[in-house]
């Protein structure tokens, strides 16, 4: 009797569901006669979903509005949508793991906090931006004690780190009071960091970018992705295999947390200072995009090129509307509007897959016992 593994499983601890998305068939189960072009066809179209559905937002924007069709315009969204694409890619990192990490914000705050402070007192750049990204990693290294070590689900350990930072930082400002830098006493180098340009690009988004290649050499090209890639989609199996992966997960919090404070430093440059709470406007939106990137892989796995294209539908949206000038209290109806409905056609799609694969093995089973 052959055992059909569940690779959409996940750990207890994880706290997340598992993601949506087109499965390879089990092993030895086949397709009823004339499905197996349907399938592909199923399957295409589900990666090219979230592409798809970007495009037409380009379009219909570009149609009507003639200012959205402008370098100019390119370049706001670009800068508008670096400091998110550098909270979801984070956030991907956790999420390929089979956890989440609603604590993505605190990371950004604190990182925005320290370096603030320390840029006020009078401290030089290089050791403020140290300083701001290394309290801001502080999060991922108690969400992974959490999780790893005393076993708590993803979701409680991130969100509880989420009340204790947000509460540190009103301690830290005497009830949430906003630290601002004066512009000409604040430093070149750091006001540099998320105002200046190169080559016309803003640097934020040179940032952005490459962030977004080193998250996807360590997802895809080394043996710690592997294993965090592994232990999300089948947790059970990896650890009988042998591999360590409280380590490995534990480690993808701290790593998170580490690229959530690079954009904490780069907000607190193009803001000149730090107001609490900044860093949760980002969580959300990265979330979102994560869970559309996924549409764009074959197995329903977060992947950095995804969460990208995912960040540029909720940027562009907003753009758009406020191009048209929609107001601003629509801005979350639209986008909630286009997840959920490309979301729910990926859902579709995948369960249009997995169904003439499932019809046969129910044919078989009473073989099999």
């Amino acid at each position: 009797m052959s055992t059909v593994v569940d690779r959409s499983s996940a750990d207890p601890s994880s706290g997340v569901p598992p993601l949506g998305g087109p499965s390879t068939p089990a092993p030895g189960a086949r397709h009823a006669p004339g499905s197996a072009e349907p399938d592909r066809l199923r399957r295409r179209a589900t990666r090219i979903l979230a592409p798809g559905v970007l495009a037409l937002i380009v379009l219909v924007f570009a149609i009507l509005t003639p200012t959205f069709a402008t370098g100019g315009n390119a370049v706001s969204v670009l800068s508008a949508g670096s400091l998110v694409a550098i909270a979801a890619c984070a956030m991907t990192v956790v999420v390929r793991g089979g956890g989440i990490d609603l604590s993505i914000g605190v990371a950004v705050d604190l990182a925005a906090l320290g370096a603030t402070a320390l840029i006020a007192d009078g401290y030089v750049t290089w050791f403020a931006v140290v300083v701001g990204v290394a309290f801001g990693t502080l999060a991922g290294v108690v969400n992974a004690l959490l999780v790893t070590v005393l076993r708590i689900r993803a979701f409680l350990a991130t969100l509880s780190v989420w009340f204790v930072g947000t509460s540190v930082q009103q301690l830290l400002t005497d009830g949430g009071a906003p630290i601002y830098l004066r512009r000409p006493t604040t430093p070149d180098s750091f006001a540099a960091l998320g105002n200046a340009t190169v080559a016309g690009v803003p640097l934020p988004v040179v940032v952005a970018a490459g962030v977004a290649v080193v998250t996807w050499l360590l997802l895809d090209r080394t043996r710690w992705g592997r294993v965090v890639t592994a232990a999300g989609e089948q947790r059970t199996a990896t650890t009988i295999a042998g591999r360590a992966t409280r380590p490995a997960l534990g480690a993808a919090f701290v790593v998170a947390a580490a690229i959530a404070s690079v954009a904490g430093v780069l907000l607190a440059s193009r803001s000149y200072g730090f107001v609490g709470g900044s860093g949760q406007a980002y969580v959300l939106d990265a979330i979102g995009a994560v869970f559309i990137g996924a549409t764009l892989s074959r197995y329903g796995r977060p992947n950095v090129l995804g969460t990208l294209v995912g960040v540029l539908v909720f940027t562009i949206l907003s753009n758009g509307l406020a191009l048209l000038g929609v107001s601003y209290y629509y801005d979350g109806l639209v986008r909630g509007v286009v997840l959920v409905a490309l979301l729910v056609t990926a859902s579709v799609l995948a369960r249009g897959t997995l169904g003439p694969s499932i019809r046969g093995l129910r044919r078989r089973r009473p073989a099999s016992t």
